[in-house]
């Protein structure tokens, strides 16, 4: 009995030893990781700044050092940030920091996470002007907390949490989120990161003078990924996925309501070659209705293939550099901005762009299909594309040569078109089930007959087809073989054709 006190107590007092040594250490270091953390929290959110405008910085104002814990305080400074629609914010709101020294911290002894680590981080909003709304929404707690774990050798947990809100205004509009836990875990310098969260619930109801209010809301959104940085900047590798149980949008003069169950989105990067990089990314609609009737599903995949990632890289700043230009092109309509750029610029542009079309890089849309009760449609789209001799060539020889090769298919169901035909009659107010369905079947037949006349796509069954194959200068239309330039005026014969006559 007397040894397994011994025992015991010298247990105790090593590890009364170990932690006193422990904590003494994390104090010393403290400071250093501190400055390198918010140094690399600063060049991160220039970077992605970039082309925004203005300026978003972490400032650690004081750091009281204890033996066990310290406290840090932080502030974060946005200044003329471009929020687009001529919308530009600035605010500087503070954060508390409580920092628990290693190696065993009590919040992790308490929660049976015993392996050592040389500090916990408790972080969370300050309440002052800018954010006593966000306060008062979320019940006067804290609205964004966080604690992050760094172990020894550089890793790091975090669990961030979003409070739940609750808003409702005196003009009836309101906001209601049932608050949001995401769990990342990396190392410290960014190279690899894993994520995960969920919110339940999120409900907005939007009133506008005299419109009829207008509801959206979300419910059992998952987020998860697994990244990892790459040896050229800013791109990463790895896997992201989305999904939500439901969306539900309300809107209009009756109340009716779009409801869409089982949105995915798999999204994946991957090195593909020494430089190139490649992606996919693929869609899921389960279930759609409207105003209580049953729509159909849909699903898309978008894939993308050796893309010069150096290349990409450097495209990707300029982009983010002229992002002003684009945004002013958009709001006026227009399809291409006109970016103003010296020799210089255009000369690195040029050579970037050419990079990019070297490794040949492959675009394709993979069966984007929309499916009712009783049909499916499906389209698919392919391109092959090429670096140019030049970016000066006239206009038709430069699309022959940087775009090597298109294959398109469009099936058009007669069935599904018709279920679509019978939606619209339903939602109509109509009530006459034998009119409804000759209206029906009548619609997918004259698509169907349009699509012959027009010479514009064949009918197979209970599908209407048109396919395209382009390479080396030839085009394959339903068959029919031609030049570009030939189908080029086919295409523009039949499309005049179609054009009602005054």
């Amino acid at each position: 009995m007397k040894k397994s006190v011994g025992i015991l107590t010298g247990l105790a007092i090593a590890i009364a030893v170990a932690t006193t040594a422990g904590a003494w250490y994390t104090g010393e270091r403290l400071p250093a990781e501190l400055e390198y953390s918010v140094n690399r929290s600063n060049a991160e959110l220039k970077k992605a700044l970039v082309g925004v405008g203005g300026s978003l910085t972490v400032e650690l104002v004081s750091l009281d050092r204890h033996f066990f814990s310290s406290t840090a305080q932080y502030r974060l400074k946005a200044k003329d940030i471009n929020l687009g629609d001529d919308e530009v914010v600035s605010f500087d709101v503070g954060m508390t920091d409580q920092i628990e020294h290693g190696p065993f911290p009590w919040s992790r002894v308490k929660a049976l996470k015993l392996m050592p680590v040389l500090a916990v981080s408790n972080s969370t909003l300050q309440k002052d002007d800018f954010t006593a709304p966000w306060f008062a929404a979320a019940g006067e707690q804290a609205p964004v907390s966080a604690q992050t774990s760094l172990g020894y050798g550089g890793n790091v947990d975090s669990t961030v949490l979003l409070a739940p809100l609750k808003v409702n205004e005196t003009d009836g509009n309101s906001l209601a989120f049932s608050g949001m836990q995401l769990q990342l875990s990396g190392d410290r310098e960014g190279k690899a990161t894993k994520f995960q969260g969920s919110a339940e619930r999120f409900e907005m109801k939007w009133v506008h003078d005299d419109q009829p209010p207008a509801t959206f809301e979300l419910k059992g959104l998952k987020v998860d990924g697994d990244l990892a940085a790459t040896q050229h900047d800013a791109i990463y590798v790895g896997k992201v996925d989305l999904s939500l149980a439901e969306t539900k949008v309300t809107l209009g003069p009756k109340q009716q309501v779009l409801s869409i169950k089982g949105f995915e989105q798999k999204a994946q990067q991957a090195l593909d070659g020494p430089d190139t990089v490649g992606g996919r990314a693929d869609y899921t609609l389960a279930d759609i209705t409207w105003d209580g009737r049953a729509v159909g599903n849909a699903q898309m995949a978008v894939s993308i293939k050796s893309v010069n990632a150096p290349a990409l890289q450097a495209l990707s700043h300029w982009y983010q550099a002229h992002l002003p230009e684009f945004e002013a092109a958009a709001a006026a309509g227009q399809a291409v901005p006109q970016i103003q750029m010296d020799e210089a610029e255009k000369a690195k542009f040029q050579a970037d762009l050419q990079q990019l079309l070297a490794s040949k890089p492959k675009l394709a849309v993979e069966n984007l299909s929309f499916k009712t009760a009783n049909g499916e449609s499906r389209f698919n789209l392919a391109m092959d594309f090429a670096s140019p001799a030049s970016f000066d060539l006239p206009p038709d020889q430069l699309s022959k040569q940087l775009i090597t090769e298109v294959k398109t298919s469009l099936s058009l169901s007669k069935p599904m078109i018709g279920d679509l035909a019978t939606l619209q009659a339903l939602l109509d107010g109509q009530t006459d089930a034998q009119a409804i369905a000759m209206q029906s079947s009548q619609a997918g037949e004259m698509v169907g007959m349009m699509a012959l006349q027009s010479g514009m796509a064949t009918v197979q069954g209970n599908d209407v087809v048109t396919r395209l194959h382009y390479a080396d200068g030839m085009v394959d239309f339903n068959g029919q073989k031609m030049t570009v330039e030939e189908f080029a005026m086919l295409m523009s014969m039949r499309l005049a054709a179609l054009q009602p006559q005054g």
